[in-house]
């Protein structure tokens, strides 16, 4: 995209302002030109154009001290939809999800690596995809965003490597742009929830903070990011073989990873359950393995605020006082994303590419 030309400058305020609905509930014309810093008309002439594409409707009138009652505005949710993908270690959620990255279907199947090739392991993930998508407006999907807990090529379309798959380097997005007919991009996962956290209305305040945060993917899989200051540091898996006890074998190979101790795989023994499902085996060696590796992570970088996120983020009251407990000086808190993190995350991958833009945006401000 050239910036300098008027046709991208018209596509970044629209992005912009269909972020803005996004993330400010029931705002006018003249309020979105407020908050965005744009001339009114063009504003204006913006979100009508918005409203005929069919993307953003009128809701009503809003109260006005005096003078005419200014019109509300909110996004069509359902007016487009994307694909999330997520590879887990134990199982692939597929879902189709609205503008708002809320799933409106999904479903979930078997991480299947004993096929003999990479090409087998795609097709199951997109004939998941078809089936999901069966019923919907096929011409309203504008993507796919795959979330993995692995090295992700820079340009987002190759799993360079994953610790839970077999493989390297797999053309994972070209697959489904053959089969499928449909753009996709592939992202860490955990880079993929800390986006959603930040970007999704319900979670932009738990990470605004000058001091660095500690980002805790915690399901089959354990990811740690740092987030200074809107900026987003070293996203690594590498966190779930923190040595952090004297037993538990790791599927490295190793005694006494954090993978060992408290991930959900190792929790569930040989049963397919979800760390959700299972808090009631959480008991206080599980927390202490977790509070052992925060520790560790707080020594290094320096940071008083721990985020919990994927199925993490479920944990009870009772287990979060526990690890908050075992965590003095530190403010442990679970993420606003709920039990559908990872969909809602993987979404997120799609949405910042096709519709809202904002990875991009955030850079462009950092410029100035």
């Amino acid at each position: 995209m050239k910036l300098s030309q008027p046709k991208s400058a018209r596509t970044i305020n629209n992005a912009r302002v269909f972020g803005c609905l996004r993330t400010h509930k029931d705002l006018s014309k003249a309020e979105i030109a407020r908050v965005l810093d744009l001339n009114k008309v063009s504003t204006g002439e913006i979100v009508d154009d918005l409203i005929a594409e069919g993307l953003v409707c009128e809701t009503g009138k809003m109260d006005s001290a005096n003078g005419r009652k200014p019109t509300c505005l909110s996004i069509v949710a359902d007016a487009k939809y994307v694909l999330s993908v997520d590879i887990g270690s134990r199982n692939v959620t597929v879902a189709l999800c609205n503008l708002l990255s809320e799933p409106v279907n999904f479903e979930r199947i078997p991480t299947n690596t004993n096929v003999k090739k990479v090409e087998e392991f795609c097709v199951e993930i997109i004939k998941s995809c078809i089936r999901v998508t069966r019923l919907a407006d096929q011409s309203k999907i504008l993507g796919v965003g795959i979330s993995v807990g692995g090295k992700v090529s820079s340009d987002g379309r190759t799993i360079v490597s994953c610790p839970y798959l077999p493989w390297k380097d797999i053309p994972i997005a070209e697959a489904f742009e053959q089969v499928m007919k449909l753009q996709a991009v592939v992202r860490n996962s955990t880079y993929a929830l800390v986006d959603a956290e930040r970007y999704a209305s319900f979670g932009t305040d738990l990470l605004q903070s000058e001091e660095p945060i500690l980002y805790i993917e915690w399901g089959d899989s354990l990811g740690m990011a740092l987030v200074l200051q809107d900026r987003v540091f070293g996203a690594s898996n590498n966190f779930a073989h923190l040595k952090v006890s004297q037993k538990g074998l790791c599927t490295c190979g190793e005694i006494g990873c954090l993978s060992a101790n408290a991930s959900a795989w190792a929790l569930s023994g040989n049963n397919d359950l979800h760390l959700k499902d299972m808090w009631d085996r959480v008991d206080t060696y599980v927390l202490s393995c977790m509070a052992n590796a925060i520790d560790m992570c707080r020594q290094i970088t320096g940071s008083t605020k721990v985020v919990i996120s994927g199925e993490g983020a479920t944990m009870t009251d009772s287990c979060l006082c526990e690890l908050r407990r075992l965590c003095p000086g530190v403010d442990v808190q679970r993420s606003n994303l709920g039990e559908k993190a990872n969909i809602m995350a993987a979404a997120e991958i799609a949405l910042d590419k096709w519709v809202y833009m904002t990875t991009m945006l955030e850079t462009m401000r950092s410029w100035l």
